[in-house]
């Protein structure tokens, strides 16, 4: 049985890369969800004002299983500024696919919906545009014994690759 899975883990990273790169699609409009978990926050109140700064990590998963965005990881760093339940975020995210090329997101929200724009990447996303948007799922924020916050978000995007 060990034997088996070793094969398959040696047949599997022989793949060429090239076979990998071909099915990345040159443009689409996809679904994907994020997976999160706060790394880092640190948060000032003022009164009934706010003001946030936060690193998340966590991972990407196309919702219909595609090729773009399907388990990438995510790391975004950003800052959120709330007055009396309004609540504006921005910030930007780098999501690295498995052969560690990456798409580079800017993004700004208002209480939870935001938009990010695709500003280029590394490797095959090398001049990559596009726009998208996302909802945070604030009724699906995960509880954790470590007090980190943890939650989903869904997002569309539509990309084009040069």
């Amino acid at each position: 049985m060990i034997s088996l899975r070793l094969l398959a883990l040696v047949a599997a990273s022989l793949l060429p890369l090239s076979v990998k790169a071909a099915e990345i699609p040159r443009e689409g409009t996809d679904s994907f969800t994020n997976i999160w978990v706060s790394t880092s926050t640190n948060n000032i109140q003022q009164g009934t004002q706010s003001f946030v700064t936060y690193e998340i990590e966590g991972v990407a998963r196309n919702d219909a299983g595609g090729s773009m965005f399907d388990l990438f990881g995510q790391r975004c760093i950003g800052m959120s500024n709330g007055v009396a339940g309004d609540i504006r975020d921005q910030g930007t995210c780098t999501y690295t696919d498995r052969d560690g090329d990456n798409i580079f997101m800017p993004y700004s929200a208002r209480n939870g919906r935001g938009t990010y724009q695709l500003a280029g990447g590394t490797g095959k996303f090398t001049g990559i545009t596009g726009s998208g948007e996302y909802v945070i799922n604030n009724s699906g924020q995960i509880k954790s014994d470590d007090k980190n916050r943890r939650g989903f978000v869904s997002n569309k995007v539509t990309w084009k690759l040069p």
